[in-house]
């Protein structure tokens, strides 16, 4: 026997002595407060939550990297603490057999040692046990990495207490009334509901599905779950998780690569972000585990579950709740659930009852929304007049004065056109005046848009027009209907070379031309297919030069369309209207005047990557139903608006201004351009991800903050005051996209995925139930627009297209216009949904737009717009 070991350095010996004497009476001395088993409880519990905070956001690839750094972590973390512990000859109890889980009733167990009962073999665990719960916490985090939040895990607590009582029925429960909600199936069944029901907000196929990573979870705890040697052998069993961890981690360091490779191979290499989240994430879900170990050897793996439950919906943030029930019941169902969890912990434990605070972990967060809405709604209420107040009267004025100069008769309608266009009304003038009179059109002068559109082709004879027209139509992929009008019988028939349904073009005109045979001579026309407009006119051309068209789908766009902009922009109209610095559309027409913006080519999906976009230049003649500017598109309601049921006004959708949700709507598709793995297609820039991104407060707050207006008062005046700012009411924005689509390939779409927070599929009449409803562009202009217009709700609408109905149609008197960056929306939508006057004016607003869409926007005023066409 070989002699005792001296220590080389015997002052060594003294310092250490020194260091641990003072750090071992602390650690007694703070053990006779909270007990270590309540400590790591507790542990346990932050680092649960601190797991799905840091989640939120994190990239699919951020989370497989992040359980590898955790096994990594927790083999490293075990295998030092079995040397430390091999030194100072401790020995720990197997995990679950302390002390069991209920107000204070303890088991029959050995209250943590390890009684001699088992020997090394029984205490190993079996190599198919261990693959099958490697495999299945693979499962869990796959799930979690493509899904993000498990919400049915709480679900595991029930599930797991049967099986606990199943294996071991010997434990006895305490019989406290309370205590139900810890040790009886119906009381953590529950436990489940509530915060079930505070978490889940997905659809209820994706919350299905979820069923698989919740079967793989229980195959988990389950196979921890502490048993006799004669129990079941057909389930995977490990008789101490610590033991197994290092075996464990191998095999699942084996299947997260495995995952990483195939994510590396279905989306490329771009797919691994750089980034610090991966290793903090790993971090907490390591401690996370370890404190889990810890705790289940004083309680069950129950305790653990509830834990996971805690760290579930303590995590939910309130500053991204669209109501007060949503952001309050998560933080009922976290209190409930620490009452389940101190009800687990034996009451001889010192410090259980300082569990409570954790209650801090979501209360707290809840509390400061709650300061921090209170605050902007009592800053949104001002004396002073606001700008959009300013913007209604002015708009009020000039919309009265151009109803009041309206021709009020034939002679008066001739003058008219004299003087604007300085030439004869065209033959059919008089028939169209009194068809417009006898429908009882509001607007009888306005057609200058139309003017525009038509007038190139008066250089050339009507016989040019149609073979234009007819080698158009022959060009091969140019996309065009060539639609003939019979005027004998009023009905419509489009041909396309390739396609059968025209987007029910036909149809449209048969509907609103059906009623008026002999009226209109034969026409043939031409229609675009596609969303996106099509024509583009050099200045002077004639029918002497050949039209091209060129392919710039899935391509930047702008270079192509403002080429014929003059080399320096023209002067803007001076705004007499004071909007603080806000950018408030004060001049649809200015705003609207691509050369007026060169910063819209990075702004807008049309300009950027437009889906389809077969540019024709020259001399062709295109109905379309919107352009910009630039463009000469002729200009025709969308079909959406005359024949598509999904897209017409339902009475019975749309509840009375006050029963309607104080939101601001938006949900659907991220239509409007093509994205692909790098610029120029960055779907961050696109105009639909802009909103979203706005809207639910995800761009950074050092780059993107928010104007508001304040009131300050002084001696004798009150006036109004920009202030910037991070905060933006998540009450008052109910927005998400339902479908994530239009990419190159599978990566920008997954990114978009993490990025913003969804929705599932939404009914067609949902934006009717908020007071504000938001529209904007999608791959062209929005169908839903008359809908919307046709409620109770206020439109704020957003585009960069002309339509046939602008010269009809005017901002702030039906609706509100919204500039292409947004930046007056925050303010817009606290003022109209945080103060009451302009709650007032919100209202004015929009049955403002509803009274006037049921005077101007009816079946018969496009009937009038598409007989104008043809005689001008």
């Amino acid at each position: 026997m070989s002699a005792p070991r001296r220590h080389c350095f015997p002052w060594a010996s003294r310092i250490t002595t020194t260091i641990t004497t003072p750090m071992t009476t602390a650690t007694t001395a703070i053990t006779a407060i909270i007990d270590p088993a309540v400590a790591t409880t507790a542990a346990a519990a932050l680092c649960a939550v601190a797991t799905h905070r840091l989640g939120v956001g994190a990239s699919p690839s951020a989370h497989i990297r992040s359980e590898l750094v955790c096994w990594a972590l927790l083999r490293l973390l075990v295998a030092g603490l079995r040397r430390w512990g091999s030194r100072r000859g401790g020995d720990r109890g197997e995990v679950g057999e302390g002390w069991e889980l209920v107000d204070g009733g303890e088991s029959a167990g050995e209250g943590g040692s390890e009684g001699g009962s088992r020997s090394p073999s029984a205490r190993a665990a079996s190599g198919w046990s261990v693959s099958v719960v490697a495999l299945a916490l693979a499962v869990v985090s796959g799930f979690a990495a493509e899904v993000g939040v498990l919400v049915l895990f709480p679900v595991l607590t029930p599930l797991v207490l049967v099986a606990d009582r199943k294996l071991r029925p010997e434990i006895q429960a305490s019989e406290s009334r309370f205590a139900a909600l810890a040790n009886s199936v119906w009381g953590t069944a529950l436990v489940a509901l509530v915060a079930v029901s505070a978490a889940v907000r997905g659809s209820s196929l994706e919350t299905l599905l979820l069923i698989i990573p919740l079967v793989a979870l229980l195959v988990v705890y389950v196979a921890l779950i502490p048993r006799t040697v004669d129990g079941p052998r057909l389930l995977p069993y490990i008789p101490d998780l610590e033991e197994a961890i290092p075996v464990i981690s191998t095999r699942v360091w084996v299947l997260f690569l495995g995952m990483l490779g195939i994510q590396v191979y279905m989306f490329g290499i771009h797919s691994i972000e750089l980034g610090f989240t991966p290793y903090l994430l790993g971090l907490v879900k390591a401690g996370f585990w370890y404190f889990a170990i810890q705790t289940a050897r004083h309680t069950s793996w129950c305790t653990v579950t509830a834990i996971g439950t805690f760290g579930l919906v303590a995590s939910r943030d309130p500053w991204v709740q669209i109501s007060e029930l949503e952001a309050l019941s998560p933080v009922i169902a976290s209190i409930l659930v620490l009452a389940q969890i101190i009800l687990m912990v034996p009451k001889r434990l010192n410090g259980r009852l300082i569990l409570w605070t954790l209650f801090l972990v979501s209360v707290g967060p809840y509390l400061a929304n709650v300061v921090a809405i209170q605050r902007a709604n009592y800053s949104a209420v001002h004396a002073a007049e606001h700008p959009v107040e300013v913007l209604m009267r002015v708009a009020k004025a000039e919309f009265d004065q151009l109803l009041e100069r309206q021709s009020k008769t034939y002679t008066a309608a001739v003058k008219e056109y004299q003087r604007r266009y300085g030439v004869e009304p065209p033959p059919g003038f008089k028939e169209w005046y009194e068809y417009a009179v006898d429908n009882q059109s509001p607007i009888i002068d306005e057609f200058d848009m139309i003017y525009e559109s038509v007038s190139p082709f008066w250089r050339i004879s009507g016989k040019e027009v149609v073979q234009i027209m007819n080698a158009a139509h022959q060009t091969p992929d140019i996309d065009l209907w060539l639609c003939s009008f019979s005027g004998a019988t009023a009905e419509t028939r489009c041909e396309h070379p390739t396609r059968y349904s025209d987007r029910h073009t036909g149809d449209m005109f048969n509907k609103l031309l059906g009623d008026i045979k002999g009226l209109i001579p034969d026409a043939k026309f031409l229609v675009n297919h596609l969303d996106e407009p099509r024509v583009l006119i050099s200045p002077g051309a004639d029918s002497s030069n050949p039209f091209s068209v060129i392919d710039l789908s899935e391509q930047p766009t702008w270079k192509a369309i403002t080429k014929f902009c003059p080399s320096k922009p023209q002067e803007g109209h001076e705004n007499p209207l004071e909007t603080l610095g806000l950018p408030f559309v004060t001049n649809l027409t200015t705003t609207l005047d691509l050369c007026n913006h060169p910063e819209y080519a990075h702004m807008h999906g049309l300009f950027q990557a437009p889906p389809s976009f077969k540019l024709i230049e020259g001399l062709v003649p295109v109905l379309s139903t919107g352009a910009p500017s630039t463009m000469s598109d002729i200009l025709l309601p969308s079909p959406a608006y005359i024949v598509e049921p999904q897209f017409h006004y339902n009475p019975t959708s749309d509840p009375p201004w006050p029963a309607k949700s104080n939101h601001l709507y938006w949900a659907g598709s991220t239509t409007g351009a093509v994205a692909s793995d790098s610029p120029p297609n960055n779907w961050q820039t696109f105009h639909r991800q802009r909103f979203l991104t706005l809207a639910q407060n995800l761009a950074p707050s050092n780059h993107h903050p928010h104007t508001y207006l304040h009131q300050t008062r002084g001696a004798t005046t009150q006036k109004l005051t920009t202030a910037q700012s991070t905060f933006l009411n998540p009450r008052h924005y109910a927005v998400a996209p339902t479908r994530i689509f239009q990419c190159t390939t599978p990566l920008p779409c997954r990114q978009q995925q993490t990025h913003f927070r969804r929705l599932p599929w939404q009914a067609s009449d949902a934006a009717l139930g908020a007071k504000l409803a938001f529209d904007l562009d999608g791959n062209g202009i929005s169908g839903r627009f008359y809908k919307l217009l046709a409620s109770r709700s206020l439109v704020l609408k957003q585009t960069v297209l002309r339509e046939w109905h602008d010269e009809r149609l005017r901002p702030w008197v039906h609706y509100v216009p919204v500039s292409l960056g947004m930046g007056e929306v925050p303010e817009v939508v606290e003022w109209f949904l945080g103060s009451g006057r302009g709650g007032e004016r919100a209202r004015e607003l929009g049955e403002a737009g509803r009274e006037w869409f049921g005077r101007a926007m009816r079946e018969v005023d496009p009937r009038i717009i598409i007989k104008t066409e043809p005689m001008s």
